[in-house]
């Protein structure tokens, strides 16, 4: 039997729970099996496996290059008896001890791309056998870029309820967070004030992603939008959430965003999106509305025709819903990933790079 190690640090584990657990399912069923390595949680909480029937280790992350070679031949000998044929990694702080890891178990390694400032980070990396990237826009750009390395594209699966959204239902607007830049948050939550003012029979949330920075938060009281606010610590409850909106604003197209957008189109809410995302599901006027980050009128004028104009509302849902839930069915998103393992695994000769396991630490 196949087996394969994900290496997945935090930020991933929260921002990609929903995909990355449909993934491990996908595998599973084709018979691979699979061993999580999972960043230690912060402040001593139990880890959360993906899957309940997958072994799940725990594994501090990031760690700097003197203590790497410790964890290295500790889950290597944890490995001994068990073979593994490729190591995966998802996540920028997962990338070390995961090649640190192929290296010493002579397996072919595999990473996930999924914004497009990776794709540099990816051109630097020669001891990668393969890359899986989440778009076909960024497998392009990987493929112009990358001198090594085989590139397939494999956008995850997404499995959500399809909701009921009757003509006469109170609109729901949910915000997804815009905290990793404040420049592009103040027009975001300007916006969201004008609109819930100009529209007070809305339902309205601005999710926070489990609470935001304290400069966030003062900007939030400041427009008076703390009783809007929704603290999220889990993605899968997110997921519910947008799946189930109306109208769906995401400011930051590398946040949770990047994960949410499918799952919300392929549930019938349309999505009103920053005009620098990288998801080819958003084409402007046919399936979302594209938006200039800082334009908080643009923002405000969008929702409210959104929120008044149900046909066109509706007409872009629809779109939006055929296109991610073709992008996203089971069957194709798990033929891709399958292609993408079994593939590497077959013809990688490792290591096609120079990296080699870290040096010991003299100081222990």
């Amino acid at each position: 039997m196949t087996h394969v190690v994900f290496a997945i640090d935090e930020l991933r584990q929260e921002d990609d729970a929903i995909a990355l657990s449909a993934i491990a399912k996908g595998l599973l069923d084709a018979g691979i099996e699979q061993t999580h390595l999972l960043a230690s949680p912060r402040g001593g909480h139990r880890i959360s496996p993906l899957l309940e029937d997958i072994e799940c280790l725990s594994v501090r992350m990031p760690q700097r290059w003197w203590t790497r070679s410790h964890t290295t031949r500790d889950l290597a000998a944890h490995f001994a008896r068990r073979p593994v044929d490729l190591v995966f990694w998802s996540g920028d702080q997962a990338a070390s001890v995961a090649c640190d890891l192929a290296s010493e178990l002579k397996s072919p390694l595999v990473g996930d791309v999924w914004k497009r400032s990776q794709v540099n980070a990816a051109h630097r990396s020669p001891h990668v056998d393969a890359w899986i990237a989440r778009t076909d826009s960024i497998a392009d750009q990987l493929r112009d870029v990358l001198k090594v390395g085989t590139v397939i594209s494999a956008r995850p699966p997404v499995s959500v309820r399809r909701a009921t959204r009757l003509p006469g239902r109170r609109p729901t607007i949910v915000a997804l967070d815009p905290g990793s830049s404040l420049r592009q948050a103040g027009p975001l939550l300007d916006a969201l004030r004008l609109t819930i003012d100009a529209r007070p029979d809305i339902e309205a949330f601005l999710e926070l992603r489990g609470g935001g920075s304290h400069a966030l938060w003062k900007m939030v009281k400041e427009r008076g939008l703390l009783e809007h606010v929704s603290v999220l610590d889990r993605i899968g409850t997110m997921g519910r959430l947008v799946a189930e909106a109306t109208i769906v604003v995401a400011a930051d197209p590398e946040g949770p965003a990047r994960t949410l957008i499918p799952l919300a189109m392929a549930g019938g809410a349309v999505v009103i999106a920053a005009s620098n995302a990288c998801d080819e599901l958003l084409e402007d006027n046919v399936t979302a509305r594209l938006v200039d980050v800082c334009d908080a009128d643009r923002w405000h004028n969008t929702m409210i025709e959104l929120i008044t104009e149900p046909p066109l509302r509706q007409c872009l849902a629809y779109e939006g819903q055929c296109r991610a839930i073709a992008a996203t069915r089971q069957d194709t998103a798990m033929d891709a990933w399958l292609t993408a393992f079994t593939t590497t695994i077959k013809s990688a000769t490792y290591p096609v790079g120079t990296t080699a396991p870290a040096s010991r630490d003299l100081s222990s």
